[in-house]
């Protein structure tokens, strides 16, 4: 005889998990999209100076103050439209759970596979409308006309594993056009980017923007996300959704440190949207690969019956990338972090050795 949670753990083992990529000793990690390019000595001290100066023994209080002001700081956006939580995927989790379990979703694909994932989790019927296989632009009237049947729209801009952001006026339409659906605009990705649309999200009662650190500002391992929406939908996340604690107190204070330090980051971002367009412009003078521009800190690219090769090649060189294979119409397709100089040249030395 089988008990109701035996059952539901039956359930629960076939939906696809997230699986954590492997770390290889001594290899050049280009598979995460972290921000390598980022100086660690800076996030090193960062962190230092916040250990010297919290208190584990006590439960975080004023540091969550200290964020919301700095969050406010950098964004531009008053604090009371904006909650914070374990990372992005956290928030995208509880979101699920509490609001979107039974519901429908559109998705466009390919997209962040996490998202989809969870959604199976947490019973939500996905919909999706594929992207336009020639430079991954989005069907906007196909998917509007779609979401119309569903109760909720992620939209991930600039998008992953693709790289585009899309066109901001689309964007807006949709936003327009889908009155009374859940829509989550995720930028992780958008201090990379050309616009963001967290200035708009509180303008709007069904309009929630995620957002994290993990990316732009190197602290992928303080796990610190946030949102921005309209003031209830906040306020509830913060008072009703979310844990009392959902951060330590360390990530807190190392996260209100980097935000305080946006114009040392700001540098390295530039750095890394020059290295962008460079491995590209190598990326797309290549025969046998199809480098799809992009507005975030790697770069999506076919490799068609080079494919194989160019994975052997990589694996000599101990340098590791995301491989995505065949997907949506799309052949060979590889995903790669820019990183510093020196490992985007040895990226791209191990690709051209192999075709």
């Amino acid at each position: 005889m089988k008990y109701w949670f035996s059952e539901k753990l039956d359930k629960i083992s076939k939906v696809d998990s997230y699986i954590r990529p492997e770390r290889i000793k001594d290899s050049i990690k280009l598979d995460s999209n972290e921000n390598l390019a980022l100086d660690k000595e800076f996030i090193t001290e960062i962190a230092l100076q916040a250990a010297k100066y919290v208190d584990l023994r006590e439960y975080p209080l004023e540091q969550f103050e200290e964020i919301y002001k700095e969050l406010s700081t950098y964004t531009g956006i008053d604090k009371k439209y904006l909650a914070i939580g374990n990372g992005s995927d956290q928030i995208i989790e509880l979101i699920l759970s509490n609001i979107g379990k039974g519901q429908r979703a559109i998705i466009f694909s390919p997209t962040f596979s996490y998202f989809t994932n969870r959604c199976k989790l947490h019973e939500v019927t996905l919909d999706k409308v594929l992207l336009n296989k020639e430079d991954n632009t989005l069907p906007k009237m196909e998917f509007i006309q779609s979401a119309k049947h569903s109760n909720i729209a992620y939209i991930c801009s600039p998008n992953n594993p693709t790289g585009n952001q899309f066109d901001k006026q689309s964007i807006l339409e949709i936003i327009d056009s889908l009155d009374g659906k859940l829509i989550l605009l995720d930028e992780a990705y958008v201090e990379f980017a050309d616009y963001s649309l967290a200035s708009v999200a509180s303008k709007y009662d069904n309009v929630i923007v995620l957002r994290t650190l993990s990316k732009a500002f190197g602290l992928a391992g303080a796990r610190v996300g946030y949102l921005i929406a309209n003031e209830r939908f906040a306020q509830i996340f913060r008072s009703s959704i979310q844990s009392p604690y959902p951060l330590n107190t360390l990530s807190l204070t190392i996260a209100s440190q980097a935000l305080s330090q946006f114009n040392y980051v700001k540098k390295t971002i530039e750095m890394v949207k020059e290295e962008r367009k460079r491995v590209f412009d190598r990326l797309a003078r290549i025969n046998g690969i199809k480098a799809y521009k992009s507005n975030a800190n790697f770069i999506f690219f076919e490799s068609y019956e080079k494919y194989d090769a160019i994975l052997r090649s990589l694996k000599k060189k101990r340098l590791v990338i995301k491989t995505f294979g065949d997907i949506d119409g799309r052949r060979g397709c590889i995903r790669v972090t820019i990183g510093t100089k020196d490992m985007n040249d040895k990226f791209l030395k191990s690709i051209e050795e192999a075709v």
